[in-house]
């Protein structure tokens, strides 16, 4: 019995040693072990986009930028990617950093694998200072001046901007200063974020004089330089003088004097808009002189006439030119020049006579307008023809 005891315990010892011994195996789980040495290879996420943060930029010369890269999916296995610049005297590009070379604009382009995306850079040279070779201008209503911008460093990619303060007293294109009515303005040149300035006077080089009226006269007829002169002639109601004064070239009317356009009471000369006294924007001494200048009304020269003194020289201030001097009661005088007139091409009655326009309509035949007539023998007011060149005498407030 012990005997058999014995064998039966040796023989389950046995048994016991040759199972330690043996490898434990796994079960096969369908067959996805496939390593054949049992080590899991890592999971492979494959890219599909790439996108750059930025897709315009701007650079300084000389100045740098990196550009970021968002990928699709985030955790992508693959994100080595490749850099090129389209034009590397321009700019380079190396793993995202981007330099500017010199003035232009091109492209950086990414790529990984078949996969693109592209930013566009603009290279620039910012300008470090403007300056103005006039920082003070005074100019008649008309006039004109220009200004010259120097921009530093002279390779500079900015442009000169040009602005005005107040575009009814002054403008400005291209550094050429337009005085337009009397005031106060402010020129300004910038390139970048630097600028210059000018400041602007305008004013009338009219002189104006008191003659104890309801309106002051100026010293000079439109376009004159002294009172000796005669100044240029205008159409009523056109504000530009011209070499042909007839119904053919008349601003506001459709070639005769039954078709006006403007400025009109009967239906039987044209449009009526029942307008007797000139717009402003009409009014040529508004137009050139700005401010408070006009031209006189009927009412205001049928003043002058009536409170005034006119008297005939043949010999103003001994410059041999005729005309009427007219002194008011308070002693102060005004002299206007026997100008004539123009119909056609032709100037007529220079020297012998003067034709002063005023800014009312002759509203008995309103294709005519109002306006004084001198010579030696005397001093009267008519309407005449609308399109006839004749001189004009500003007044003032």
């Amino acid at each position: 019995m012990f005997a058999c005891m014995k064998k039966y315990l040796f023989a389950l010892a046995a048994l016991s040693l040759l199972f330690a011994c043996t490898p434990e195996s796994k079960p096969d789980n369908g067959g996805n072990n496939n390593n054949g040495g049992g080590n899991t290879q890592p999971t492979v996420v494959e890219l599909t986009g790439i996108a750059l943060t930025e897709h315009d930029i701007t650079l300084e010369k000389g100045g740098n930028k990196v550009l970021e890269v968002k990928f699709t999916p985030e955790k992508a296995t693959n994100k080595a990617l490749t850099w090129v610049s389209s034009n590397t005297s321009i700019i380079t590009v190396t793993d995202g950093v981007v330099v500017g070379v010199a003035p232009g604009s091109t492209e950086v382009i990414v790529k990984s694998g078949n996969l693109t995306d592209k930013c566009r850079v603009t290279v620039v040279i910012s300008a470090t200072s403007v300056s103005l070779d006039q920082t003070d201008l005074t100019l008649a209503p008309g006039e004109t001046a220009t200004l010259n911008a120097t921009v530093l460093p002279e390779d500079s990619t900015d442009k000169v901007e040009w602005s005005s303060s107040d575009e009814a007293i002054a403008t400005v294109k291209d550094g050429e200063v337009t005085a337009v009515a009397e005031g106060d303005a402010m020129i300004t040149a910038k390139a970048g974020d630097k600028s210059a300035t000018c400041s602007v006077k305008v004013e009338s080089k009219m002189k104006a004089v008191d003659l104890g009226l309801s309106v002051k006269w100026a010293t000079c007829n439109l376009g004159a330089a002294k009172p000796e002169d005669y100044g240029d002639y205008y159409a009523w109601g056109e504000t530009e003088p011209k070499e042909n004064y007839s119904w053919s070239t008349y601003k506001w009317c459709n070639g005769s004097s039954s078709t006006l356009t403007k400025y009109n009471t009967e239906s039987s000369y044209g449009t009526v808009d029942n307008k007797t006294v000139l717009d402003q924007e009409d009014d040529v001494a508004s137009v050139k002189l700005g401010g408070k200048w006009r031209m006189p009304t009927d009412a205001e020269w049928t003043e002058l006439m009536t409170k005034c003194t006119w008297t005939w020289t043949t010999n103003y201030n001994g410059t041999g030119v005729s005309g009427r001097i007219v002194t008011a009661p308070n002693g102060n005088s005004i002299f206007l020049p026997a100008a004539g007139y123009r119909g056609g091409t032709g100037l007529d009655y220079a020297g012998s006579a003067g034709y002063y326009w005023s800014s009312s309509l002759y509203t008995g035949s309103p294709y005519r307008a109002w306006y004084v007539y001198f010579f030696s023998g005397g001093v009267s007011r008519f309407g005449y023809d609308r399109y006839r060149g004749q001189s004009v005498r500003p007044v003032s407030e």
